[in-house]
Order: structure tokens, then sequence, then C-alpha cells
């Protein structure tokens, strides 16, 4: 009660402070409870309607207790000491059984303490030490007011003030974010005056800040401080490696030291050496490994590293490789790393590309990248390169992951954006079906206007950036590319002039590694190979979570975990024409990249990875029989082979939680991959010439079919790669985004359904069946009886604000443990 007395006083002294600094209303005040043990304590249960407290932030304590702040408005502390006053002198009614207790006991047992609130506890950062100007985020309560009328008054108290305030502000619920230039002092001594403040952050450096504010030995010191905060994995025998195909990586950098030994420096030519000549070899690796470095410098926290590099260089120390075959130059490279370290989990990554529009078709480079990724390696031992099979009927295969950049467009032709993107094509070999081919988006739209203020950004926040290339010029019989993108930086175009750009500033670029450290530790970098360095990344972590998983499933769950922002998502609904859904697919592929999506489940969102098996095709009976196929599918008279096994998946759903939904919205969505062996040759690309060994496609039961309505319906189609979907049209096909004909390119296939729970209770089956290809049009048993892999991931979605788990129910049903 001494302490509730002391806070009243000091709020009495603050209300006479704002009146005379000549503000007419006192306000409220905010206070800071320190409570302990942590978690003792539901916070929801100090917002006191009648009194109108709030709970403006809760953070730990050094001394192992918890922080919160609370607002309490003019007048209302009394409402504590009303609580105090009750637990002295009354008890609460007992439980039978129960001795009787003080009234709020659990409230007042656990507050230690009641004091002002001050700057360090409405920090929800680590507080800034520096007395340099910079950028604070100040998280502003709404109250009853509009947002903008909440922006409005704060601006009117930091003008009074003199703090300069950034236009603009965030909405989220129940809060107004704003930014804010000042130095600590001077916000803190500001804050009595600043009735509305809920919590206080930090923004995170930019990369103009490391590259052309900090002097040498400033950014040495926070280099270094990121690097004895890395703490690296022990090395064995699982640990997944990203394979740089690049210019060299020079591994002498504080950031790259723990990442790649030298053991793991090669090149194609040893007369090239595995030195880094040009730099975008060890821009690369930086990015692998840590991501933009942006994050890692300004956090405290220890940064793990799961995965490591090695690195292949490919192109010569001066000039450009001479007219060879590039696909030789893979095959060479693959093959040196693989012999200095034959069982190693490798993601391969390659940032080059070469010039020329390749319209989709495939290229002896691309389609050497599909024959590694297949699992072949060195020459072809018979007429048709076909592998030897085991006794079991698996094709023995070695398959390997790509992550290849698609290209970027060159930064002065970044005025033509964005309708030059769709011309400008996806470049060689980014074409390949089995990588993972990865275009560039952009978060970063902010930098220093007062620095540059004849620059706007060129795209939009969430959009693709100016340097990505597309495939919306491609015949509609190629893949979809790319298959993701993720961030690659900004440009700004000049108001000087309408075809001036420029590619930055840094503060839209990402920041990674320098290969000369005696000249810059660091450097920016950005575009579609920055990209690729990051979903690079990602597939490294979850090959560390999961180790596993196949290539094909790695693939599948980066793709699964990708999503569309509001900005790519502009004009398409459920109603959109065809071209709309594939202009969508062929700019962005099917989605941003997420690492947190692609790890892990959430009570909302669970995941489900399959890793399966099926025989695509069977010898048939004879050249001259029409005869049926086991699962009802007719044999085309004087084939030789034949279309194999529907494999029919049922998914456990959780069905009473998801009737007890309703008409909430779910979403169901489905990603299908696996690795073809290429037929490159250009014949046609029909019947027996075309491009995929063979296809597989998936389908799920309608919403209102049942399960042997929609047996027949897989069964009855004659299954051939032109004109699947008027053959099986689905029953309800206008509730996916992409639907058959656009997802169904490739050998990647991912598509969200959306609708409501009670209906995706009964779509509780998916079936993943073969189509053609050339092992079966070559008509002599080719591929017959052979087993081939594929990854299927599947993901449900609860679109509603709600506190549902259908995640344990499924865990539940196939028998895996849930973690508490």
């Amino acid at each position: 009660m001494a302490q509730l007395q002391k806070l009243g006083v000091e709020v009495q002294n603050l209300h006479a402070l704002r009146a005379k600094a000549g503000l007419l209303d006192p306000g409220g005040v905010a206070i800071t409870l320190e409570v302990s043990p942590p978690g003792c304590l539901n916070f929801a249960a100090l917002e006191w309607k009648r009194d109108d407290i709030e709970v403006l932030s809760v953070r730990p304590s050094t001394s192992n207790t918890e922080l919160v702040s609370v607002y309490v408005p003019q007048g209302k502390l009394t409402a504590f000491q009303r609580r105090v006053q009750a637990y002295i002198a009354e008890d609460s009614i007992p439980k039978p059984g129960k001795a009787p207790r003080p009234k709020h006991a659990n409230l007042i047992n656990a507050i230690i303490s009641f004091q002002r609130a001050v700057f360090d506890e409405l920090w929800t950062d680590e507080a800034p030490a520096s007395e340099n100007q910079q950028a604070f985020q100040v998280w502003l309560r709404q109250g009853a007011r509009t947002a903008k009328e909440t922006f409005a008054a704060f601006a009117k108290q930091a003008a009074r003030l003199e703090i300069p305030l950034d236009e603009g502000y965030v909405c989220f619920p129940g809060r107004v974010v704003v930014l804010v230039h000042s130095t600590r002092s001077q916000l803190q001594q500001s804050l009595d005056l600043l009735e509305d403040v809920a919590e206080i952050r930090g923004t995170s450096p930019s990369a103009e800040y490391f590259l052309s504010e900090l002097k040498p030995y400033e950014l040495a010191d926070w280099v270094k401080d990121l690097a004895a905060r890395v703490e690296a994995d022990e090395l064995s025998e699982s640990t997944p490696f990203v394979t740089l195909l690049d210019t060299g990586v020079n591994r002498h950098h504080p950031l790259l030291d723990a990442a790649i030994a030298s053991s793991d420096l090669h090149s194609v030519m040893d007369e090239w050496e595995s030195h880094d000549h040009d730099g975008h070899g060890t821009e690369m690796a930086g990015l692998a490994i840590h991501g933009d470095l942006r994050g890692p410098l300004s956090s405290k926290e220890v940064v793990r590293i799961g995965h490591r590099l090695e690195s292949i260089k490919i192109w010569p120390p001066q000039g450009t490789n001479p007219a060879r075959l590039y696909g030789w130059v893979m095959n060479s490279a693959a093959q040196k790393v693989e012999e200095s370290n034959a069982e190693r989990r490798r993601t391969f990554a390659m940032m080059t590309t070469a010039y020329g529009a390749t319209a989709g078709m495939p290229s002896e480079w691309s389609a050497t990248v599909d024959r590694l990724a297949f699992g072949l390696t060195g020459d072809s031992i018979n007429q048709f390169d076909l592998p030897p099979v085991s006794a079991s009927g698996f094709p023995q295969l070695r398959p390997r992951l790509f992550v290849l950049s698609a290209g970027n467009i060159h930064w002065d032709q970044w005025h033509k954006y964005p309708e030059n993107n769709d011309l400008q094509t996806i470049e060689d070999p980014a074409q390949a079906w089995n990588a993972i081919s990865v275009g560039a988006c952009t978060q970063q739209v902010d930098f220093n206007k007062g620095k540059w203020p004849g620059l706007t950004a060129i795209a939009p926040q969430g959009g693709l950036a100016p340097s990505s290339r597309t495939s919306v010029s491609w015949s509609r019989s190629w893949p979809n590319k790319p298959d993701v993108v993720a961030e690659g930086g900004n440009g700004c175009r000049d108001a000087r002039s309408t075809d001036s750009v420029v590619r930055g500033p840094e503060d839209l670029r990402l920041l990674t590694t320098s290969h000369n450290p005696a000249v810059g530790l660091l450097t920016e970098s950005g575009d579609t190979s920055g990209a690729a360095a990051e979903v690079a990344r990602i597939c490294a972590h979850v090959h560390a979570r999961y180790p596993q998983l196949w290539p094909e499933t790695i693939r599948a769950l980066v793709v699964n975990g990708a999503q569309y922002t509001p900005v790519m998502m502009q004009g398409i609904s459920r109603q959109s024409k065809q071209l709309a859904r594939d202009s969508l697919v062929r700019r962005f592929g099917f989605g941003k990249v997420s690492l947190d999506a692609s790890l892990n489940s959430t009570l909302k969102r669970p995941t489900l990875v399959l890793q399966e098996e099926l025989i695509a095709y069977t010898k048939a009976q004879s050249k001259k029989s029409n005869g049926t196929q086991n699962n009802g599918t007719k044999a085309k008279s004087g084939s030789g082979t034949r279309l194999g096994k529907v494999n029919i998946h049922e998914l456990p759903w959780p069905k009473a939680q998801l009737l007890a939904l309703g008409e909430m919205p779910v979403e169901l969505k489905v990603t299908l991959s696996y690795f073809v062996q290429p037929n490159p040759s250009r014949r046609g690309w029909r019947s027996k010439f075309r491009y995929q060994s063979h296809g597989l496609r998936f389908s799920v039961r309608g919403a209102a079919e049942s399960s042997q309505q929609f047996h027949q319906r897989i069964n009855k189609i004659d299954r051939e790669e032109e004109g699947v979907e008027e053959s099986m049209p689905e029953p309800d096909s206008d509730a996916w985004l992409l639907r058959y004909n656009v997802r169904s390119r490739g050998s990647l296939h991912c598509d969200t359904w959306t609708g409501l729970a009670t209906d995706l209770a009964n779509k509780s089956e998916l079936a993943v069946f073969p189509v053609g290809g050339w092992w079966k049009d070559m008509g002599n048993g080719i591929g017959a009886d052979w087993k081939v892999r594929y990854a299927l991931v599947l993901s449900l979605n609860v679109l509603a604000e709600s506190d549902v788990d259908i995640y344990t129910p499924i865990a539940n049903e196939i028998g895996i443990s849930v973690g508490l």
C-alpha cells in the first residue's frame, strides 16, 4: 500500500508537469508491475473494463520476473488501492473443502512492486545505450479514437517537444505504430509528456548505415560482435551442405570462417584455383549461410548454424568460359565435389545464367541439371541413358536438389517495370524441370529520402523485384517458372528523367559478405542471385531439421510454405480467367518463400508430409490386346506399355472438429513433387519424343463426392498428357486457385483450395496417378514396372481468428507425439 501511495504522489506531480507544459488534459499514466513467478498471471485479467485499465506490454526482466506495463486513466489508480485493501480486510468465499483465502490473492501475491513506467520498462527490445540520434518505433495505444486521430494527437505532442516524426503510420489491433528520430535521452526526458506510448522498439539498421555511415573500425566491431555470437553445430554425417557453383569463395572472412573449410573449396579446372576473383561467390556465401546480414548484425541473439558451405568454381579468373558445353561444366562440378565427399547431403545452388531467350525449351545445360537431379551420374551406359534397376524395381539413382536463379533484367532497363518483366523471359538453365527456379520479389521500399530526395521506389512492397524475369510469354506446354520468389531488393526511379533509374540505394539492397575484407567487410547484393541464395539457405535449414527427407520432399516443403502477398494477388480472384492465373504463377511461381512455414506446423496450420512411390507404367498383356488394367483404365491397342496404378491416400482430417467449425473459412494446400528423366532432343516433344520420362498428377475428392464416385472418376479417364481436365473435371474446380490445367505443368504441382470447414471434412481422399511420358511412348517396355518416387505435402489452414486446434487430432490419428 505504501508503494501505491508513493505512486499516487508521483502521478499528481506528473499532472502538474503536463499542465505547466500546456497540456489541457492531464491524461493517464503508465505504471509497471513486477510479477513473480513468470507466467503466474493471466494479464488479460488486469484489463478492468470499469476502470479502463489496459495492458500495454509484457517483457521478462533479468531477475526471473515479468514486467507488466499497464495504462491507468486519470483518477483510476484507486482501482489497485481498492484491491489491496480488500486483500487485507476480506476473504473470498471458499470452494467446498477449501480454506478461505484473502480476496484477490492470486493478483496481490504475484505483484512484487508498483512503480511508474520509465523508458527501459516500455522498451520491449534491448534498450539502446548510444546517445546518437536514431530511429525508434513508438507503439501508441489507440483507445476509442481512430488511427488517424491517434497519429494526429501524437504528432502534435511530438512537434511541441521538437521530436522529428516520420509521415505515415501502421495500424494493428489496439495499436498505432509511428517512427520518431531522437536520442535516447531526449525521448526519455519527453516520455512524461507523451501520454499514449504503449511500448518502444528499435529499428534494424539499414544497409546504408553499415556500408556508408560507419567508419571501417566501427563496422569491424559490428562484424566481430556477430562472429562471436555464431555457434556452428558440430559437423556430422547428417550435416547438410549448400554447394555453391559460382566464382569461388574467399573463406577468410570473420563471418564465413566457421561455415566453410579450406578442404571444401574446389574448381572445375585446377588452374583456376578456388579463390573468389570476382566477389559474386563470396556474396552468395554470406547470404546462403546467414541470409540478409542486417538482421543478425542488429540482433544480440546467438546465431546457430546447422549447415555448411562448399564451393566449386565454375568460372575462369579472366574472361568467360570458352565455347564449351555448360552441361559438361555442371557434370564436372557435381562429380568433383561428390568424389571429394561422396555421402554428403547437398543442395546445389547456382546463380549464373546464360543470355538469350529459351522460350521454355530445354537446352543441354538445363537438361543436364534435370539429368543430375533425376539421379543419373556420368556417361550413358545404354541407348536410352537408362539407369540399372534393382531387384525390388527401383532404378538405382542418386537424386540431387538444385536451386537456380531465374536470371536478371539489367538495371538500366528497370524504368520499363513492370511491363518489361513479362517480356524478359527466364534464362538458361532455369527452365530445368527438376530444379527450384527462383525469381525475386521485394519488401524493401524505405530509404533515406532526405539524402535521396528525387528518388521513388520502383516496385511496391510485396511486389515483383525490378530485376526478376518471368515465363509469362512462354508456351503453355512448358513448366511454370519461377517456382518461388524471395527477397531480391529494389531500385528507384529518378524524378530528373523518365528513364533514369538507380540500382538501390543501399537501403533497398541485401547486406552480405565482401570478398575483399581489406577494402570492406560487407557489401550489397541482391536480384535473383540473392533470392536463390536465400532459397538454398532455407533448403539447408529444412534438411538440417528433417535429415530423412528426399530432395523431392525438400523442394515440396519449400514450395508448400510459399505464399502470395496481397500485391501479387491484386486482380486475382476465384472468378479470374485462366490467363490471369497463368500470369500469376509465371511471374511469382507459387509465392514468396517462408522459412517458418516450410519448417513448422502450427495448431491452426498442420502440415503433412508423405514420401511414396508408385509403378507409373506396366507392360501391356499383348500388343494386340485391348485389355483392362487393374485400376479400370483401358490400355491402348498396340502399346507395349500402359499406365500403372493409382495411389489413393486417405487423409486423416479431424472430421468432428471441422464439422464443429461450420462455415468457418479454411484452406487446403497440396504440393506434389517428383523428378523426371529428360529427353531434350528437339523432335517435337510429343509422343515418344516427350521431354519427361513420366508424369504424375493429383486430384482431391470433391466436397459433395462420395468415395465410390471419386474412385470411379479417377479410374475411368484415359489420363494422357493432353486433355486430362476435360476427361476428369473436378466437382469443385472453382474453389481451387490455379486449377488443373495451370498446376499440371512440369514436375512440380501445387494448388490451394479454399472453402468451408464443413466441406473440407468430406475432402478426405487424394489420388496420385501417372500420365504419359516418353518411357511409356517408346513402346518397348522402358520404365515398365519401375517404381518412381514422389513427395506429397498437404497443409490445412484455418483462416479465421480462432484458437482452434486441428493439429492435435491429426497427430493422434497418425500416431505421432504432441509436444506440450
